[in-house]
């Protein structure tokens, strides 16, 4: 017992002295406990300094965010029609695919309408189908007869040719006789058969021109007729402006009928409903809401004292709030342009005078690569952001 204590005197009393002289932490006569208790307050000590440079280094090359989420694109569906909701086959946590059918309206009064529509289009074609025969027919007889008036009217003038030419051959005779007559070569008799006869084809030439005359009067009439067929084309145009619009209706009712029928968009996740089978909807009415839980990112707000140091592409791990022993890897990918105090919907104005500064905050997209669909929107997580990667300037 005295062996230790005059050890342990001699340590406490000559180790500075030796220390100095051969520089050894252990003069000779100390015991082993003592070493030990002095390499622990060493390595202690070593790993307290190492560990504050870790912090330190840390706090100047990162950037800690816990004013941060996840996010996604959390789609609404709405009605577009009134009807009365049938059916909601899914459930919420539901994982759909695209193009499942997520609700279905009552189509009933729809197709109805639509069979309305189809029947005047169906009686619109068989009116235009009436007026075009009627059509057809129109312009057989029209072309029959004007054949026929362009062929009367041709004759008459043939005619008339020919009652002209033996009017010019019976006045010619006369003039011949007449001058015969003159001399008493021929009777006063001849004379005057000759001048009936010239009489008499004056006047068959005078029916022939008349005749001319009424094989074009009967001409022109029958070419009025043909505005009988240009009139029933007008109405077969009109009919078909409207078989034109009723199409258009019927295309607008069968985009009705379609809405009738809410289908998945694509591949996600049943968030939540609003609406219950039974219930009366009408447009704009909430019907359910899902999400891609595949198309997931972090909504970060960042401090704008820190925002100077962030770059575009730079690397990010998050820590979830619900997996606080799993660690996410991302990277940033949009920097926003204005603070989030812009976006308030009542304005904070300062009639007063007063004015108390704040540090503003502004939005940083990150993407993160989701993990067994373990990330979902709103979800609070920590990011810590490498301030020293990324290579676009923001």
């Amino acid at each position: 017992m005295e062996a230790a204590r005059s050890c342990s005197r001699e340590c406490d009393s000559s180790a500075p002295r030796r220390r100095l002289q051969g520089f050894s932490w252990f003069p000779p006569g100390c015991t082993a406990n003592l070493r030990l208790r002095r390499i622990a307050m060493a390595i202690a000590l070593m790993a307290g300094v190492i560990s504050l440079g870790i912090w330190l280094h840390h706090r100047a090359t990162h950037i800690h965010v816990t004013d941060s989420r996840i996010a996604s694109h959390v789609v609404v569906l709405s009605s577009e029609v009134t009807g009365r909701l049938l059916a909601i086959p899914v459930v919420v946590g539901q994982h759909v695919s695209k193009g499942d059918l997520l609700a279905a309206i009552d189509r009933s009064q729809s197709r109805l309408q639509l069979r309305e529509i189809e029947a005047r289009m169906e009686a619109v074609s068989a009116q235009q189908a009436q007026l075009r025969a009627q059509q057809d027919m129109v312009r057989r007889q029209v072309n029959g007869r004007l054949q026929a008036a362009r062929s009367q009217l041709l004759a008459a003038e043939a005619d008339r040719h020919g009652k002209m030419a033996e009017r010019d051959n019976a006045r010619d005779e006369l003039e011949r006789l007449s001058a015969l007559y003159k001399t008493g070569a021929v009777s006063a008799q001849l004379l005057d058969t000759t001048r009936a006869q010239f009489i008499s084809t004056q006047q068959q030439e005078l029916r022939a021109a008349a005749g001319i005359d009424t094989a074009r009067a009967n001409l022109t009439s029958v070419q009025a007729e043909e505005a009988q067929a240009v009139v029933l084309e007008r109405q077969i145009t009109m009919l078909e402006a409207q078989k034109a619009a009723l199409a258009a209706q019927r295309q607008q009712q069968l985009i009705d009928l379609d809405k009738r029928a809410i289908h998945a968009q694509f591949d996600g996740v049943i968030d939540q409903t609003f609406a219950e089978a039974g219930e009366y909807v009408s447009p704009g009415m909430r019907v359910l809401m899902y999400h891609d839980p595949k198309r997931v990112w972090v909504d970060a707000n960042i401090k704008e004292t820190d925002f100077d140091r962030l770059k575009i592409g730079a690397s990010a791990t998050v820590t979830v709030d619900a997996y606080p022993h799993r660690r996410f890897t991302g990277k940033v990918t949009h920097l926003g342009q204005a603070t989030t105090s812009e976006f308030a919907l009542l304005p904070n104005p300062n009639p007063s005078g007063n004015f108390t500064k704040v540090t503003q905050r502004l939005p940083v997209r990150i993407a993160v690569a989701q993990q067994d669909d373990l990330l979902r929107p709103g979800m609070m997580v920590e990011v810590s952001i490498d301030a020293t990667t990324g290579n676009v300037v923001h």
